[in-house]
């Protein structure tokens, strides 16, 4: 594993990484995007819904990221 410096994490440096809700959001935008341009359509609100509740089921305490 290279070491690339002892800056700020990408956590610390962006504080839209710190809010659980933004951040997840972020990923289902990205996501459906990417999605679309692959041929596949438009998230619903069902698919949406599911998706943010695994995410948030399986995301830990930014705090303990941010220390």
């Amino acid at each position: 594993m290279k070491d690339f410096g002892k800056g700020p994490t990408l956590i610390q440096s962006n504080p839209w990484l710190r809010d659980e809700a933004e951040r997840i959001e972020r990923i289902l935008d990205v996501t459906e995007r990417d999605s679309v341009i692959e041929g596949l359509p438009p998230f619903s609100k069902e698919i949406r819904q599911r998706l943010r509740n695994e995410l948030t089921a399986g995301s830990r305490p930014v705090q303990a990221l941010v220390e």
